[in-house]
């Protein structure tokens, strides 16, 4: 890739580890006879989305409304909305349901009235079960609720419930392969039990969480899987595990603009605004991003230099462990994997691809809201 472009903080995805991601996850969905429905919120964008329909992907999720509409507008039609019904936007799901096939989250019995009592055109919705992660949802052993809620759906009869969904985020705070498979069962055994418990024939069960999906074998149970920050992973799906360097689509290329040889510490022009204050804690340090010299080969045992540090602009590399900083240069660029690739794109809002060309992203459209003029 030609760098002479880059100035500042460039957020660069290589295209064919993300192949290569959305390859494996394809073909263990195909094995298990699962449906794939990849999250897009991690990558938020057009271009990326497409390589998705090069592995048969024809359904997607989206986290949130306007999200929907940035990619009915790519011609997807089939997409799950995964965030909790917000009964102010109804107009919006209405509007975009005429031509697309979309699908709400139903949170529990309040959203389900609310939403028999507006809806006018024909809907189908997914009832959020909370598995154990307490975010969202009706919890995986209140009977009571989960049958007023379907009673409330019921009401309506331009509503049909599809299926019964769950994202189990405790996922990702196990570091063990043997915990996250068992959490992993645990999540199918109680969704499956509240299957049993709607009595409603074909309900699809659909679960989401990459680390689940990266590391789990058995799915026996559930119909749909709904990974999302696979097709990038980062520096906390590695450290817990769950890929392997190589396996990281994502980087931050960053500009030197201070060298500190007294404090051992080198700084970069790449900040929160870049790339997020999410941190994770590896070699005993809390960090926010793995750094190599740029085009320096990675490899799985690290090098040990960290980005330690960060303000708005601002990123501080920990040099004092390694000779990192010998020969390096103010201007020189660095790369660092980022803690976080969901939220570091996010942040960025475009990327520049290793061939040199450009990918979209939702948050660098021009103009104030894919919601305007409806």
């Amino acid at each position: 890739m030609d760098t002479a472009s880059i100035t500042g903080p460039q957020l660069v995805i290589d295209k064919d580890i993300c192949l290569g991601n959305i390859q494996v996850m394809a073909e263990k969905a195909g094995k298990e006879g699962l449906i794939l429905r990849p999250h897009f919120k991690t990558h938020q964008s057009l271009e990326v989305g497409r390589w998705f329909r090069e592995y048969g992907v024809e359904r997607i999720t989206v986290s949130s409304l306007e999200m929907a509409y940035y990619f009915a507008a790519d011609g997807w039609k089939d997409i799950l909305v995964g965030i909790a019904y917000n009964p102010r936007e109804y107009k919006y799901y209405e509007s975009l349901s005429e031509d697309t096939g979309l699908l709400l989250t139903i949170a529990g019995p309040g959203s389900a009235e609310i939403l028999a009592r507006q809806c006018r055109s024909q809907m189908e919705v997914m009832i959020k079960i909370d598995t154990g992660y307490n975010r969202t949802g009706i919890r995986w052993d209140d009977d009571k609720s989960l049958r007023d809620c379907i009673k409330k759906l019921r009401v309506n009869k331009k509503i049909r419930i599809r299926g019964l969904m769950t994202h189990d985020g405790n996922t990702y705070a196990l570091n063990k392969a043997t915990d996250i498979k068992d959490r992993n069962k645990q999540t199918i055994q109680r969704l499956t039990a509240c299957r049993d418990i709607a009595g409603i024939p074909d309900l699809v069960l659909s679960t989401g969480d990459t680390p689940s999906l990266s590391r789990a074998e058995d799915f026996q149970g559930i119909n749909e899987i709904r990974p999302g920050n696979f097709i990038f992973y980062d520096l906390m799906q590695y450290v817990k595990g769950n890929c392997r360097l190589n396996d990281i689509a994502i980087s931050m290329i960053c500009p030197v603009i201070d060298i500190r040889p007294r404090s051992e510490t080198v700084v970069i022009h790449g900040g929160a605004v870049h790339l997020s204050k999410e941190s994770i804690n590896a070699s005993g340090k809390n960090i926010f991003g793995i750094v190599f010299r740029y085009d320096d080969k990675r490899t799985d045992a690290g090098n040990g230099v960290y980005l330690t540090s960060l303000s708005q602009e601002h990123g501080i590399i920990d040099c004092s462990a390694s000779s990192f900083a010998d020969d390096l240069n103010i201007g020189d660029l660095l790369t660092v994997l980022p803690v976080h690739s969901c939220l570091t794109a996010d942040c960025m809002g475009g990327y520049l691809l290793t061939d040199g060309s450009s990918a979209d992203h939702m948050r660098g459209r021009n103009q104030d809201s894919l919601l305007s003029g409806l």
